[in-house]
């Protein structure tokens, strides 16, 4: 519930003054995972639980994940992720907000390769972070992909030097995000 309130508060945020909310989209499913692989075990987590709007004149777009919500095929694993490394108590959420570079034009269908710029915060530390990812419009949605590395000392995540040949310094993430034009509530 509270990432739900922080994620309605960047999006009124960013998208308060956009009188036409037919500009605006919302996901309306999708996933973010990560993968490292290391001489012991490979660490692969998915997240369906995306909460995300993108301004289609402003080109800005917003995200929030909850932390607690990725899932690994070890509980284990998922629990020491929670407790040890992201601290989730404390810091609950991921997010994403900047804008999208690029020629798109999100009335036409097809595919755009662009970029976008922004501050990912993770683990209570927000970095500007510029990365590559793709666009595929249809008539009435669009979809968002991207992979791209995160290194974990960029945000504080420590790995105990014993644990060194477990926890790889690096994560790929991707996300593949689904968006519906928003409809404001009456």
């Amino acid at each position: 519930m509270k990432n739900l309130l922080v994620a309605s508060l960047l999006f009124f945020s960013l998208f308060s003054s956009s009188k036409i909310f037919a500009q605006v989209f919302k996901s309306n499913s999708g996933e973010i995972s990560f993968f490292s692989k290391t001489p012991m075990e490979n660490i692969d987590a998915h997240n369906t639980s995306v909460n995300s709007f993108v301004n289609t004149t402003k080109k800005e777009i917003v995200f929030m994940v909850p932390v607690r919500s990725f899932e690994f095929k070890k509980k284990l694993m998922q629990e020491h992720f929670n407790e040890n490394y992201m601290e989730s108590d404390q810091f609950p959420s991921a997010s994403f907000s900047g804008n999208i570079q690029g020629d798109i034009d999100f009335s036409k269908p097809g595919i755009y390769q662009v970029t976008a710029i922004g501050k990912l915060k993770m683990h209570g530390v927000e970095k500007e972070i510029t990365e590559k990812g793709k666009i595929t419009v249809a008539e009435d949605h669009f979809n968002i992909e991207a992979s791209f590395n995160v290194l974990l000392k960029d945000y504080q995540i420590e790995i105990p030097k014993i644990l060194f040949q477990n926890i790889a310094e690096s994560m790929q993430v991707k996300l593949n995000i689904n968006y519906i034009p928003y409809k404001k509530e009456k």
